[in-house]
């Protein structure tokens, strides 16, 4: 049983992250309150711009347990997530307090004053836990200043801030950023009709949705193709074999990889004359492959490839130097006339204005992101977990079982090594990030690619089989792994935890 005191848990955030993490709170047995301070749930899909998509399928993005209610596309629209958000919540009878603005986190001996703001006013309320479920994209896009900006003759938005693509209609634009929100930026103008110059200071490896006839989740979404991921943590002594012993045959299957993917990319210039080649030669990446697999590694759009051999995209390797009154000015000495400039260049690192400053120095003093243990908790900040920091490709099952971890952690069934310890394994990965994954502002607070040694590792602390789908070995080593094959780890988790007489020991893997 939980004690009272401790039964009330705050989420502050009521996006994909602090819904998923409100359900399996509440499923555990905690009386659950989800502050938001937006009007409406959903995060960062509240805001996205018109005609953006999920990268992962359906089938990956929903709670292990509830399924979408409606049939959504396979890459489901903002709409159909918020749609899909709403559901969850009223199926589920969550807490959730829309125009909640937590103020600040007063720390007690048995918890946290939670103080918020809403259209009634300032109050507080006491709570043995708080998750913090903010996200790491919502804090505002990187907005950058360059010289002459202000004497610009248009207008110069994020993507953001595009609320309706008609703004792109017959117009001069120029797309900054080489990221999912740029290729999606360039792709929108190019279709209506705009002139299109993408401006990038580095091509980046993007995913093309299928690779030879075969969808790309049966490469980043089975164990065939997972195992073969560098990481900071590998949960197996077979797989940590494989890439201190072997690893010539990793690198090779990399290398292959990058090839097939250079290979569907060069196929667009198929025929084509020497400055439609030339062009699809400016957007190919020349650096390895893994080190873009990252949060920030996208799927190429379908028409992208397409449009700029057709020259209806012009890409450009520079740096943006500067404005006059009708052009954006780049390093390569070029001046591109145009009407609308969008810069996207990625977002904020994630901040915390309402943790008390001591902590709040703790988690926002690194450029690269917030440093968590298994990207859960901080060592040094008791009852508070973080929900969503360990943003990856299996996103909410990630949410769900991180969730379930802190509470065998809350409740004392799972027994954490000292805080040096702790800290040494922050350390460890954040000196591989840092080593082998190009720069983001949330590159220490993701698993991205990395997500099922990240899931391995905590089902393993949490002695529940991480192998979902044996025992169809077969199915284990080549399906792909869907957000269904985890909703009974809780079921799992509870029933063997009835018959243990000690707490459970987290591995001594770093992750």
């Amino acid at each position: 049983m939980i004690p009272h005191a401790d039964r009330r848990v705050a989420v502050i955030g009521a996006g994909i992250s602090g819904i998923a993490a409100a359900n399996m709170l509440k499923k555990q047995g905690y009386d659950v309150v989800v502050f938001e301070k937006a009007a409406a749930l959903g995060g960062v899909w509240a805001v996205a711009y018109p005609g953006v998509r999920l990268q992962n399928l359906a089938v990956h993005y929903h709670l292990s347990d509830l399924p979408w209610p409606f049939t959504p596309d396979e890459h489901p629209t903002r709409e159909q997530i918020l749609r899909y958000l709403c559901a969850a919540v009223e199926q589920r009878k969550l807490d959730v307090r829309l125009s909640h603005d937590v103020q600040a986190l007063d720390e007690q001996p048995d918890g946290w004053i939670v103080h918020y703001r809403n259209q009634s006013g300032e109050h507080a309320e006491h709570f043995g836990y708080v998750v913090v479920a903010v996200g790491q994209y919502t804090e505002g896009k990187y907005m950058p200043q360059f010289p002459g900006q202000a004497d610009f003759h248009g207008p110069i938005l994020t993507e953001r801030q595009i609320t309706d693509p008609e703004i792109f209609d017959n117009k001069r634009v120029v797309v900054v950023g080489f990221g999912k929100s740029a290729l999606d930026m360039v792709t929108f103008a190019a279709l209506r009709g705009a002139q299109v110059s993408h401006v990038f200071r580095t091509p980046r490896w993007l995913m093309p949705e299928w690779i030879f006839g075969v969808h790309m989740t049966y490469a980043l979404f089975t164990r065939f193709g997972s195992v073969m991921m560098p990481s900071w943590g590998h949960p197996t002594g077979a797989e940590r074999f494989l890439h201190r012993r072997l690893g010539a045959v990793v690198s090779g299957f990399w290398q292959m990889i990058a090839a097939v993917l250079r290979f569907q990319t060069q196929r667009h210039g198929s025929g084509r004359d020497q400055a439609a080649l030339a062009r699809l030669k400016a957007v190919q990446p020349t650096h390895p492959l893994v080190p873009d697999l990252r949060s920030a590694a996208a799927i190429a759009p379908a028409e992208y490839y397409r449009l700029v051999a057709e020259g209806r995209i012009q890409p450009y390797q520079a740096e943006v130097c500067g404005f006059s009154r009708e052009a954006i000015q780049l390093n390569s000495g070029a001046e591109l006339p145009c009407d609308l400039v969008v810069l996207s260049v990625g977002s904020q690192k994630p901040a915390f204005a309402f943790l008390p400053l001591q902590y709040r120095d703790l988690v926002e003093a690194e450029i690269d992101g917030v440093q968590l243990y298994r990207h859960l908790i901080h060592p040094c900040i008791p009852r508070l977990g973080f929900a969503g920091f360990n943003h990856g490709f299996m996103h909410v099952p990630a949410v769900e079982i991180g969730t379930l971890w802190l509470c065998a952690y809350w409740q004392g069934q799972l027994q954490l090594p000292c805080v040096e310890e702790m800290e040494h394994s922050i350390a460890h990965m954040t000196d591989w990030k840092r080593r082998h994954i190009h720069f983001e502002p949330s590159r220490l607070c993701a698993t991205s690619t990395r997500f099922q040694q990240y899931l391995d590792i905590l089902l393993k602390d949490l002695q529940i089989s991480p192998y979902r789908k044996l025992p169809n070995i077969f199915a284990e080593v080549f399906g792909r792994y869907t957000a269904t094959d985890y909703r009974d780890v809780m079921a799992e988790y509870n029933r063997r935890q009835a018959q243990r007489t000690t707490p459970l020991q987290p591995l001594p893997v770093h992750m």
